[in-house]
Parts: structure tokens; sequence; C-alpha cells
């Protein structure tokens, strides 16, 4: 037997908010960082080779279409798709091995909010964390590149400490451009199934996002 209706699992009318004080203190690092990082590769600039160690991050929009599935005793309920736009963090360090080629840990995030069954306003944080690989076409500045990844993904309220976290599976493809020495654009998709189980009863989501960002790499 299956149901199609919303999902009582985290959403009962979805809709974009601002996830409080800690959403805007964590996003006030995650610029913070951002600047630190803008200064060290225009200071030091290490040696201007992509060849060795390598250090990036990414900030943009992002946007997630998702359903959650909840199923007890063969009986399943899958909830109406939701549509989420927020923001999109991504994270890198690793080493490249050639000034065409980069392998890294990587963290990407789609954050957006939702209002949950009890009503509460919560800030969900949708992402993939895994090893990613990125191919520039060029050795020198200015090139296009593509990527990939895959590795563990997770769904969670970072700022609600009573709210579980899932877990599961995600892979990141993607593309980009470097318009200047350190800095690019970069479009990347992403598909993660976290899951939980509770008292006999799993839930799951299921989960494509999309995500712009502005990006800048040390090396």
């Amino acid at each position: 037997m299956k149901s199609k209706a919303k999902c009582p699992i985290l959403t009962r009318r979805a809709k974009i908010t601002i996830g409080g004080f800690k959403m805007i203190k964590f996003f006030g690092k995650v610029l913070a960082i951002i600047v630190v990082l803008a200064i060290a590769t225009n200071v030091y600039a290490w040696d201007g080779q992509r060849k060795g160690f390598v250090l990036g991050f990414g900030l943009g929009g992002g946007y997630t279409s998702f359903t959650q599935t909840v199923e007890f005793m063969g009986i399943s309920e899958t909830s109406d798709r939701e549509n989420k736009f927020g923001l999109n963090t991504d994270f890198k360090i690793g080493y490249a091995p050639s000034n065409q080629f980069l392998i890294y840990w990587m963290s990407n995030v789609n954050w957006f909010g939702l209002e949950n069954i009890l009503g509460d306003n919560v800030t969900i944080a949708n992402g993939v964390g895994g090893i990613g690989i990125t191919y520039y076409f060029s050795p020198a500045d200015k090139s296009a590149f593509i990527r990939g990844g895959i590795g563990g993904s997770t769904w969670m309220a970072p700022f609600d400490s009573d709210i579980d976290t899932w877990y599961g599976l995600g892979v990141v493809g993607g593309f980009g451009y470097e318009f200047a020495k350190h800095w690019s654009i970069e479009a990347v998709v992403m598909w993660n199934n976290p899951s939980t189980e509770e008292l006999g009863i799993d839930m799951k989501t299921d989960a494509f996002s999309f995500a712009v960002t502005l990006n800048i790499l040390g090396y």
C-alpha cells in the first residue's frame, strides 16, 4: 500500500526563512573565511601554480527539490515534492598533482528553511561530503573545468540539537570557469538520499539540488 501526502517528519508547510541569530552568526564566520582566504591568496599566493596544496571555498545560491517517505510495517507514505531556494556553501581541501588535475575532500551543502510539523522554523543543511576531483582544460588560469565527487550525505538541522541527523549516499557533478587567478564561477548538481530509522519506522529523503557559486581557490 502506498499513499501520497505531506510528509509528517519535517514539513507541514515549508517556507524559506532565516534560521535566527545562529544562522546569521554562522554565515558571518563563512564570510570571514572568504575574506581571509582572499587576502592569503593575493598577498602570499603560495606559488601561483595549481600544482600542490589547494584550499578553496564558494558561496552562492542553491535550489533543492525533495520528497520524504515514511515506511512502517509495509505501509509507505510519500510527501508531495517540495522545492526550496536558499544558500550554498562549497569547501575544498586537497592536492593537485598537476596544474590541470585536483583531488580533494569536499563539502557541498545547500541551506534552506522549513516549517516543521510543530510549526517551528528550522534551518536544514542538505549536503554531500566526500572525495572530489576537478579537471581544468588548460594548465594556465582563465580556464574552463569540470568536477565530480562521491561520498556520504546528510540531512540535518545544525542549529537545533534535538533533531537527529539523517545519513546516506550522495554524488556531485558540475562545471565552471576560472575567470581570474584563484577566482571562478561554478554550477553544481547534487543528488543524495539520507535516511534514518526510529522505533521501527524508516524515514528517507530523496533530494536533487542545484547551485551556482562564486569560488576562491588558494594555490
